[in-house]
């Protein structure tokens, strides 16, 4: 049998197909023409992702022990995802075959994207269903925020992969179960573009296809999936490409499913036990355990509040905390002025896990800071407890609101205005993260004018951007041996800036009355062996407060960035509500101090004894000797169940208070919320590799 089409060069060419393809075409349905190309991809696709979900259900599953409905139940869930995840699929071709006239459709350039497409499809399935085994293999189930979140570590993941796995041989694989059925279907495949049809027809085609999606999209959620008692089953019932998608757009990440867990009323029970003092009032009515008002010995002051939040300052880079190099004098001057912490850290290493510590007093949640997740409309900060005493609270950014989500976050929780990069006229330096530090405490300076001049006291908080490469910044302001661009001359450059606004701020009638916070969000980024590269973390808080008239202080207090807020109420005084994770450094014993972190996947609670506890993503608990002299941690047995308990209640609490969106005081527990039924401690595995 042979067939002709029109060439690219309209020169009449005949092909003839191969048996196999002959015999599949009697599957085809004729009248959807050029479509039946896609309709034969969905089904190749939808086939792979049956296929795979047979093979995890009889490798992982519980399947033994399931009924012959709930099996049902998972493949029958199965298809609907995976049809939905086909169809989007093949978008692409869906669009340029209705959208392409009939002749176009037949040229070079056309034919190339077509093939190109198909190649990828056809590469895509097997290299798909390799990853998706291997990540199962791990996980125990379909990728989700981890496979995400990986993208962010491409040397250390690339480097994992070729270390941990034959990768040519599965590139050959890949290779031969793609490419094999890419040539046996091509022929066919471009035969049938020759198909006419008219725009009416293909119209119609395109929205039956896009009504389809709609419906699966509107009842395939991710609910949808717990089809059965078995959690591993209802990994099975899902599709791998929905759910990558859709954590990596919510940010969601099920803590629960991956780290270790304890009962959850005992969870809130160790908590409470850090954070309530005698004399706090604890609101049982309330859904949030954390629920209580705060009473402080010290009189209400309704002095002002400026945090300046130095972007990459860590401690590291300070003359006062041992650094030689004469990096921050300005600061090494302010420090002798007010209170100096040498002993806090940084709850993460981005910007934004600075920002969710020091607004929210929330500890972090693995993967993504909340300034970027989907339950983030209703966050207890420190703006809502100053709101409370009729403060006016601004934010003030040196770079654009939208990245990380941080203007939505801040005017969502607190803040009644917000200014960022597009706000600032005329700025005397500008480059990839927005104006210079000297434009924002500049801008700073008359933003704090205008609050004083209503006559109601102000929190304001401040991010700068230049300390982050390619460490540019205005010309003139400081002595430096070349003109290389280095972190050490955006540090000094930081550092002058600092020093530059409290100069100025003398000078203006506010300054006596203001609570100043100058800190680091996290130290430059260091990358290493270590689980948790502790050096990184380390940041230096300076607090300079109005009625501190000898300073030069020190506090040795272990604490962390979650710290501040409550740290900054209690200089306040007064009695406030609060659901808050941190406490008041200042009149915290030494010995109680304790820090909470997260880096990568793992998190973790350093105390005041120097032990860390880390909890992975594979319900592991490690226990680390921390030398803070040279930041060096020497792995020890596993911790003992009572730092255990205290290290897994703090980030199962954050994660439940913050899904269940109970982080705001005050909600009745009448609100309809699902009970949690989480496994005790004893049942989950605590062991080591």
């Amino acid at each position: 049998m042979s067939m002709t089409i029109v060439a690219d060069d309209a020169v009449p060419v005949h092909r003839k197909m191969t048996a196999g393809a002959k015999a599949w075409s009697g599957f085809s349905l004729s009248f959807l023409k050029r479509y039946g190309i896609l309709a034969e991809l969905v089904s190749i696709l939808i086939v792979s992702f049956t296929l795979s979900r047979l093979g995890y259900f009889l490798w992982f599953a519980d399947w033994k022990q399931l009924s012959l409905i709930d099996v049902l139940k998972v493949f029958v869930t199965g298809l609907r995802f995976d049809l939905l995840a086909a169809l989007l699929g093949v978008q692409l071709q869906l669009w340029h075959f209705t959208f392409c006239r009939n002749q176009r459709l037949l040229t070079s350039t056309s034919r190339w994207f077509m093939e190109g497409c198909w190649i990828v499809v056809f590469l895509f399935v097997p290299l798909f269903v390799i990853i998706e085994a291997l990540f199962f293999q791990e996980f125990d189930g379909r990728l989700n925020y981890i496979a995400f979140e990986y993208l962010v570590y491409p040397t250390e993941v690339c480097c994992n992969i070729w270390q941990s796995f034959p990768v040519v041989e599965l590139l050959l694989v890949v290779a031969a179960f793609g490419l094999g059925p890419y040539f046996f279907f091509r022929r066919r495949f471009v035969q049938r573009l020759e198909d006419q049809m008219p725009l009416p027809n293909r119209l119609a085609i395109f929205g039956g296809t896009w009504a389809l999606i709609v419906g699966l999209w509107a009842t395939s959620g991710m609910a949808t999936m717990n089809v059965t008692p078995d959690r591993t089953s209802n990994e099975c019932a899902g599709n791998g490409l929905y759910t990558f998608v859709y954590h990596a757009w919510t940010c969601h990440f099920d803590y629960e499913q991956y780290y270790l867990t304890i009962n959850q009323s005992e969870a809130a029970h160790e908590v409470r036990q850090h954070l309530v003092r005698s004399g706090d009032d604890v609101h049982e009515e309330s859904a949030n355990p954390l629920d209580r008002t705060v009473h402080q010995a010290a009189p209400r002051k309704d002095w002002n509040v400026v945090i300046i939040l130095e972007e990459s300052f860590g401690s590291d880079f300070v003359g006062v905390l041992g650094d030689k190099r004469g990096l921050t004098p300005c600061v090494d001057k302010l420090s002798r002025e007010g209170t100096l912490f040498d002993n806090f850290y940084a709850t993460g290493n981005r910007t934004a896990r600075a920002l969710e510590a020091v607004t929210t007093s929330l500890p972090p949640i693995p993967t993504e800071s909340i300034l970027k997740r989907d339950h983030s409309q209703h966050v207890f900060t420190l703006a809502h407890a100053l709101k409370e005493r009729d403060y006016n609270r601004t934010f003030m950014y040196a770079g654009r609101g939208l990245f990380d989500g941080v203007r939505s976050f801040m005017t969502a929780n607190g803040f009644d205005r917000f200014v960022e990069e597009k706000d600032f006229v005329n700025p005397a330096f500008v480059n990839a993260w927005g104006v210079s530090d000297e434009d924002l405490f500049n801008r700073a300076l008359t933003e704090l004018d205008s609050l004083h001049a209503e006559g109601k006291p102000f929190f304001t908080m401040l991010l700068t951007v230049s300390n982050h490469r390619p460490f540019t910044y205005p010309d003139g302001r400081i002595d430096r041996p070349s003109s290389e661009l280095s972190r050490e001359n955006a540090v000094k450059y930081a550092d002058w800036s600092i020093g530059m606004f409290f100069d100025k701020a003398k000078d203006h009638a506010w300054k006596k009355d203001t609570i100043f916070v100058v800190m680091g969000d996290h130290g430059a980024r260091v990358y290493g062996s270590q689980k948790f590269p502790m050096k990184s973390y380390r940041v230096p808080v300076l607090l300079l407060r109005p009625d501190d008239s000898s300073g030069g202080k020190r506090c040795h207090t272990l604490a962390s960035s979650l710290d501040i807020a409550p740290t900054i109420m209690g200089l306040l005084g007064g009695d406030y509500r609060s659901v808050f994770f941190g406490r008041d450094v200042l009149n915290l014993p030494p010995e109680q101090g304790y820090a909470l972190m997260q880096h990568n996947h793992d998190v973790a609670l350093l105390t005041a004894d120097n032990k860390l506890v880390v909890l992975d993503a594979r319900r592991q608990a490690w226990v680390y000797d921390f030398d803070k002299n040279n930041f060096s941690l020497k792995a020890e047995k596993l911790p003992t169940p009572e730092r255990l308990r205290s290290a897994i209640s703090f980030f199962q609490m954050a994660n439940r208070l913050y899904y269940d969106e109970f982080q705001f005081p005050g909600i009745p527990k009448t609100t309809s919320v699902s009970p949690l039924n989480l496994p005790d401690l004893a049942s989950k595995p605590q062991d080591k590799q």
